[in-house]
């Protein structure tokens, strides 16, 4: 495997320039420009990867080289993911010295069009430029032996941004090589926990909740995508090993768990879902303590997607999300779709853990020799995504949950099975079943094991094999989170459980699926509140335009979630006169919450489908603190300030679809 080296990038804009992200913002630019979470400006890895596309494409044909060089280093649009050595990789720009206010860095420029002399009517756009004179930073991985080329190539990028004919977008880009870092030591053990920290947005798609042009994320880093980055390093790296060893890391016997969000010293637990609670989240309860009974009026609580259980609280979170809207643009038009969508993305600067158990000890020193300093996971990793430091990797007994959480002795007879990941047994007919009680009696060494109450949910699960180029066939199992009370006839033994614990039960266990937690009764037990967990340092804002770009970022990036509903104008209408109607009566939204069962309940399955997604929204947002929603602090957040930020993604929604009407005539 030839070596790989990194170039530091830095691009200083000589005029301003606009980075557009492809939004318009309602109420304000035709043409907004790119900001991070921070409301800073920065260039998207895919926008810097054309940019790089068309300097190398010019560089070749002024040299005579080939053209196929430049799919080699870029990939074209045929690639089916494998792994390629000489395939160049790349992060976004992002701004170096940044000014106390994100507004220093902007200046708004307003254009219109002109016919003899007169200008033109409705012609009239403003648009967002970054100011000159700012430093952009990033990085450029490529083989040792196209370093003197790509060098080349980035001095010959000149002009950056749209509108370039109009004198905006001159740069001047460079880069020099970064100091070789040496690799880390092999660690050696049957159970190595690591710490990921995404340097750069990470793509990992969930399918099943993707609907259209809109891709959602998951909000963990799946164990399957760091077993792929781990094999085929291997396979590329050190291929006579990989092949000697192929049954034992391709089979069960090699597990990666799932790395997951971590805040602090936390052991993170997926959020239990035999939880509810009533509309004003006071009353907190458990299902399965209470044999199944849900009190009226009660719903599932909102504990995001990750839990830690501290004494008798529940103190959970969610890994960070943003969006990026992009487009295929050259697309054939007969079958491929040229219309724009939308990427959801573990947001950067997140820290992730994940264990890998190995019943053969030798090979774990080689697996991790693959984790170096940086690994690139998820999807578009040659598009500016994907980018992770490793921060951590040390050899273990055992995983922190099992300390922290796992039953000890006396076991007892009622245990509590939680879904750490995805799980489903095969029955004997090999189809999937949930959790075989059976087959479970039999690995606990007990004579019967009964499920006597349970909160679960269901979701598919597939895959995709890039050695023969096709998917996985979806399998639906039970979500991570999904909990059983289980009774064994006679209890079993302490090591029983912490076996099948490691083991883990049902199928896909090299990637991560089927793990499971025996927790402690009294540890479970004892939960009766719950709190979201705050960061201690968090970001205040510093102007009212923080939040102003914060709310826009927001309405853009749901606004696809109205269009799914396919409700009709007249019906939007009335949810928007309704919405009003409460912000002008005392923040009172009765009125509004009783239209909405009344649709979702009362008029049919077909009808109340319909209505089903908006119903939800809508009582997320409303019931829901500002600063959770839009992701900055907010110290004006009422009821009314809520039910504002819907009416501002109502009238963008109908936005979009006047424009979508009136490009189709």
């Amino acid at each position: 495997m030839s070596e790989r080296i990194t170039l530091r990038i830095t691009m200083e804009l000589r005029s301003d320039t606009i980075l557009g992200s492809g939004f318009s913002i309602p109420g304000g630019e035709d043409i907004a420009v790119c900001i991070d979470g921070q409301g800073y400006p920065y260039l998207k890895g895919s926008t810097f990867k054309g940019l790089l596309r068309e300097s190398l494409e010019n560089w070749m044909v002024w040299t005579g080289g080939s053209l196929e060089a430049v799919d080699a280093l870029l990939g074209d649009r045929g690639w089916n993911g494998k792994a390629d050595g000489r395939r160049v990789q790349i992060t976004a720009l992002t701004l170096e010295d940044k000014p106390a206010d994100p507004a220093e860095c902007f200046s708004l420029r307003t254009f219109t069009s002109l016919e003899d002399g007169i200008v033109k009517e409705d012609t009239l756009r403003t648009a967002a430029c970054v100011r000159s004179g700012l430093k952009f930073s990033g990085e450029l991985t490529c083989d040792a032996g196209d370093v003197a080329l790509m060098k080349n190539v980035l001095l010959g990028i000149k002009w950056a941004g749209t509108m370039r004919s109009r004198g905006f977008g001159a740069v001047k880009v460079c880069g020099e090589e970064k100091a070789t870092v040496e690799p880390p030591n092999p660690v050696q053990g049957r159970c190595v926990r690591y710490r990921l920290h995404t340097e750069t947005p990470v793509f990992v798609t969930n399918l099943s909740r993707s609907r259209g042009n809109s891709y959602e994320t998951r909000g963990y880093i799946p164990g399957s995508a760091v077993r792929g980055m781990v094999m085929s390093d291997l396979a590329a790296r050190v291929p006579e090993w990989f092949q000697a060893h192929r049954a034992a890391l391709l089979s069960e016997q090699t597990r990666f768990l799932d790395a997951v969000p971590v805040v602090g010293d936390l052991a993170p637990l997926p959020s239990i879902k035999g939880f509810y609670e009533d509309k004003k989240e006071t009353d907190f309860v458990s299902v399965l303590t209470a044999d199944g009974e849900v009190p009226a009026g009660y719903k599932r609580a909102k504990l995001g997607t990750f839990c830690a259980l501290e004494e008798s609280t529940v103190r959970y979170w969610s890994a960070e999300t943003d969006g990026a809207t992009r487009i295929q643009r050259h697309a054939n038009e007969e079958n491929e779709n040229t219309e724009p969508f939308q990427n959801r993305y573990l947001s950067a600067g997140q820290d992730f853990e994940g264990y890998i158990l190995a019943d053969d000890p030798a090979v774990m020193a080689e697996l991790t020799s693959a984790l170096t300093d940086t690994v690139w996971l998820g999807a578009d990793r040659y598009e500016g995504f994907g980018k992770c430091s490793v921060t951590q990797r040390e050899a273990v007994q055992q995983p922190t949950w099992l300390d922290a959480y796992g039953c000890q002795e006396p076991v007892g007879e009622v245990l509590y099975l939680l879904a750490l990941s995805p799980v489903t047994m095969l029955n004997s007919c090999g189809e999937p079943c949930g959790i075989d009680t059976q087959r479970l009696a039999e690995l606990l060494g007990v004579e019967t094991v009964t499920i006597t109450v349970c909160s679960t949910s269901l979701a598919e699960f597939g895959g995709y094999n890039r050695a023969w180029e096709s998917r996985i066939p979806a399998v639906q199992m039970y979500d991570r989170g999904s909990i059983f009370r289980i009774e064994c006839t006679p209890s079993p033994s302490l090591d029983a459980l912490r076996k099948v614990e490691l083991q883990g039960l049902g199928i896909r266990r090299a990637e991560g699926f089927g793990q499971v937690l025996f927790l402690s009764k009294s540890c479970f037990e004892g939960l009766h509140q719950k709190a979201a967990w705050q960061k201690e340092e968090q970001r205040t804002a510093s102007t009212a335009g923080d939040l102003r770009r914060a709310r826009y970022r927001w309405v853009m990036a749901h606004s696809e979630a109205v269009t799914r509903a396919k409700l009709s104008r007249s019906q939007l209408g009335s949810i928007q006169s309704l919405c009003e109607k409460a912000i002008a009566n005392e923040d009172n939204w009765e009125e509004l919450e009783q239209h909405l069962e009344h649709n979702y309940r009362n008029r049919g399955a077909k009808h109340g489908s319909r209505f089903k997604e908006i119903n939800q929204l809508i009582h997320n947002i409303l019931e829901t603190p500002l600063s959770e929603t839009l992701g900055v602090p907010c110290e004006k957040d009422t009821t009314k300030e809520r039910l504002r930020l819907l009416c501002l993604l109502f009238d963008y929604s109908r936005k979009k679809t006047d424009e979508k009407e009136e490009s189709g005539r």
